[in-house]
Order: structure tokens, then C-alpha cells, then sequence
């Protein structure tokens, strides 16, 4: 009698390795398409000249190292039967834009429109300054914002003025006339996650979607109280050592955004706001981010500097004087001629 034993096991081996191998291609098939760029910056510099195809300007990319996979991109574009011209120039492209997305930018002639956000802006002055590029306007941009769906990363609270206060990553951006307020977002959302996934790589500190809120909530605060990138993770472990010791923040910044403007000096009337944003009435971090602030300070708000300090005051050179002693605050405040 024949033993068909072995002959069973070795075929049912070599198909569940054929499945992992199979999976393990699919996989990374969908990343390539999803998001097909690599590179350094946040984007991917191409140019198209006049006559060529899809696949040329794919093939260049390849050859700068700056395509995932040029099998998978012909592949989909193949198996789609993706032809049609495209419009030559040079295009800005953001790294995590999908396949399709880009294809149809060169299809129609791209990026043409540049919008630069500093950091430290809210999210009305940013919809002020997209209004001056003439994509949108300030108010339909804030209704937009209002009614984005929510990533699961930002839990949504009544009391904020914006849900999505602090997760518009400040950059440069490209963007075509055709493009609405939702696109703008979803843009600087994409932008947001690439930099929260840099800073875990770069920091070698692991944190979870489910802590971005707080990070942002503190990032915000050190963008603007910071004037000098060297007070930034100082300012971070003030903030932390008065959690811990569940001593209000009373940070000036967080007043400024509860009463809705810049003013040079806060008065004493200002302190009173009753607002879930002021830190000189509430304990704990304010119900949101006050800005939407940049890699530098974000950085700080998940790697500060280890420090007793608990108090700090900004010196006529704008760097900050820090301190753990209230006495030594107060005759430096004096000092200063606060």
C-alpha cells in the first residue's frame, strides 16, 4: 500500500507558503498604489515634458528613487487600461497621494497654486490665508472644517471651538484651481500623519493615535510661547512638571486664544475669561490645541527636557528665564519691569 502522507503534507506546505508569499505581494502592491512616492521631503518634485507618457514620467521617477515600484504602478495602469494625455510642466506632488490621484492631476495640468502656512496658526488664520490664494473663501473653509469627518485620532468635545484645531500641519502646500476646502484638509490631515509618523521614527519614542491629542494639546502651547528653538523642550518639561503636581499651567497663550485675540500684554481682567482654553482658571491642559504647531514643537511636547522647573518668564533677548523657585520668578518679573 502507498503512503500518500508526506506527499499531502509537502503540497499543503508549499500552498500555505504560496498564500504568505501571495499576501505578502498584495500587500505591498496596495501600498505602491496607495501611496506611490518615496522621499526625503513631504514632496516629490516631477516633471513632465511635452510628449511623453504615463509611463515615461513613471520610469524617470524610478530612476531618481523616487517610485515605490514602477512593476505595480505599469501594472495598474495597465490593467486599467489607463491611457489619455497628459499636460507637461512641473508638478508638486505630497508623498501618501494615491495613484489615481496623481494620474488625474497630469491629466488635467496640476499643481499650480502654492499656499505656506507658518506654524503657530489657528485654524482661522489659516483659512484666512487659503481665502488670499483664492482656492475657497475664509467662511466656506470654516464651514467645511466644521462638518470634516473626524479622523480617530481627534475625539470629538463640544466645548472646542474647532474639533480640528491643531492637526493642519503647517507647510507648504500645492494645490490645483479645482480644488475645494475638503481637499485642502484632508491634504494637511495626510501632511499631520506623515510628521506624527517622522517623530516616532527619529525621537525612538513609541505613542499610539490615542495620545495625539494630548502631544498636539501640549505641542501647541510650546509653539506659541517658544521664541527660540532651544526654549522649546524647556518650556515642554514646565508644563509637564505642573501636571504632575496638578498646579494650573497659566500659560498667556492660552488666554490670548479663550478671549479670540493678540494682545502684547494680558491684564488681569483677561486672567478672569471663564473659558475651558484658560489655563489660569482650569487645571490640566486646556479642552484643545490653541494652534496648529510645527515639527520643532511637537518634538518637544514628546521628548522635554528633564527639569524641576515650574516657572518661566521671557527675557528682552527672547529667550526665556526658568526657574523652580516662586521668590526667584517673582525678583526676576520685577527685574524685568513686568
Amino acid at each position: 500500500m502507498r503512503n500518500f502522507k508526506k506527499p499531502l503534507i509537502f503540497i499543503s506546505s508549499f500552498i500555505v507558503i504560496a498564500l504568505i508569499v501571495a499576501t505578502f505581494v498584495y500587500i505591498k502592491y496596495l501600498r505602491a498604489i496607495n501611496a506611490p512616492l518615496q522621499g526625503k521631503g513631504s514632496t516629490v518634485t516631477v516633471v513632465v515634458k511635452q510628449g511623453e507618457s504615463l509611463y515615461d514620467v513613471f520610469e524617470s521617477l524610478d530612476k531618481e528613487n523616487s517610485l515605490k515600484s514602477l512593476f505595480a504602478t505599469k501594472y495598474y495602469i495597465k490593467k486599467n487600461k489607463i491611457g489619455g494625455d497628459i499636460q507637461p510642466g512641473t508638478y508638486e506632488i505630497l508623498i501618501g497621494t494615491s495613484l489615481d490621484k496623481i494620474i488625474n492631476l497630469l491629466r488635467e495640468g496640476g499643481h499650480n497654486i502654492k499656499l505656506t502656512i507658518p506654524e503657530g496658526l489657528n485654524v482661522e488664520e489659516i483659512a484666512a490665508r487659503v481665502e488670499k490664494t483664492g482656492l475657497t473663501t475664509k467662511d466656506e473653509f470654516l464651514a467645511e472644517l466644521k462638518k470634516y469627518p473626524l479622523p480617530d485620532f481627534v475625539k470629538e468635545n463640544k466645548d472646542k471651538r474647532y474639533q480640528l484645531e491643531g492637526f493642519l500641519f503647517p507647510d507648504t502646500y500645492f494645490f490645483k484651481k479645482t480644488d475645494k476646502s475638503e481637499d485642502i484638509i484632508l491634504t494637511m490631515l495626510i501632511r499631520f500623519q506623515q510628521v506624527m509618523n517622522q517623530i516616532k521614527k527619529e525621537t525612538n519614542i513609541s505613542f499610539d493615535d490615542s495620545q495625539y491629542e494630548d502631544i498636539i494639546n501640549k505641542a501647541s502651547m510650546i509653539e506659541k510661547e517658544a521664541r527660540v528653538d532651544s526654549d522649546r523642550p524647556l518650556i515642554a518639561s514646565v508644563i509637564e512638571n505642573r501636571l504632575k503636581i496638578n498646579k494650573k499651567l497659566e500659560i498667556d497663550s492660552t488666554v490670548l486664544y479663550a478671549i479670540g485675540q493678540h494682545k502684547d500684554v494680558v491684564t488681569y481682567k483677561d486672567l478672569e475669561v471663564k473659558s475651558p482654553y484658560n489655563t489660569y482658571q482650569i487645571k490640566g491642559l486646556p479642552v484643545g490645541p490653541i494652534c496648529n504647531p510645527g515639527e520643532k514643537s511637537i518634538v518637544a511636547a514628546v521628548k522635554p527636557e528633564e527639569t524641576k522647573f515650574l516657572y518661566y518668564i521671557l527675557q528682552k533677548n527672547n529667550e526665556h528665564y526658568f526657574t523652580a523657585d516662586y521668590n526667584d520668578f517673582l525678583k526676576m518679573k520685577k527685574q524685568l519691569g513686568y
